[in-house]
């Protein structure tokens, strides 16, 4: 794990994380992902804070391997502890890329955590998976309040993002859908959002007006 007093990357995190990226590409993005949408139109000079919905632990793996393609590394996710642990595999992975955090309620230390987290939007890309759980791939859940902390002390741009499909391939509490899934995954990236269009809004204005635009992004049948 990243910790909270360590958050800035050295040499070695960056070529890890190259490493990470390409396997990632090739293992799954290129076999898995027929589509992605806004990503080129990002500057790869930015430093963004990235808001997805979640369906699936592969949504890290395939969104760090577009951002490494893309140029837009080294990452920093925000994750769940007790999940990110439960394997040897899930903790190696983790310890490159997570701020791993216990889940719980909201308070002190949890908020000084979280604070410390968007601060690190001055040395990586911020991934954040607002919603807290992993969803239907349909249906975008009510964002938790701590995407609130993070944006407040981030003062970066805002990227939403909608991964469609991935139910297809894998979720919570299905097998991996090693064949039927193939070429099935879609990604979009929507317009940054600056940071004078959300640093007035309330808790909750904030974490409504997240959701409704990682909601936005779904695409039509």
């Amino acid at each position: 794990m990243i910790s909270s007093d360590r958050l800035t990357p050295t040499r070695g995190t960056v070529i890890v994380q190259a490493i990470l990226g390409i396997c990632s590409y090739v293992i799954l993005v290129l076999p898995y992902v027929r589509r992605v949408q806004g990503l080129s139109r990002l500057d790869k000079r930015e430093q963004y804070l990235f808001v997805s919905n979640h369906v699936s632990l592969l949504d890290t793996i395939v969104l760090g391997g577009l951002m490494w393609r893309h140029g837009c590394y080294p990452i920093l996710v925000l994750g769940d502890k007790n999940v990110w642990h439960a394997s040897a595999f899930k903790r190696m992975l983790s310890s490159k890329i997570g701020f791993l955090l216990e889940r719980g309620k909201l308070n002190l230390d949890r908020v000084h955590e979280l604070e410390s987290f968007g601060r690190a939007v001055a040395h990586f890309q911020l991934l954040v998976f607002p919603e807290g759980t992993r969803g239907d791939g349909v249906n975008v859940g009510t964002c938790q309040p701590g995407i609130h902390c993070i944006a407040q002390q981030a003062h970066a741009p805002i990227v939403p993002i909608f991964i469609a499909n991935m139910q297809r391939v894998s979720t919570k509490r299905e097998r991996f859908h090693a064949l039927s899934g193939l070429r099935q995954i879609e990604v979009y990236f929507g317009e940054p959002i600056t940071e004078k269009e959300y640093l007035k809004m309330s808790r909750e204005e904030f974490t409504e007006f997240v959701r409704v635009k990682i909601a936005a992004l779904r695409p039509t049948p």
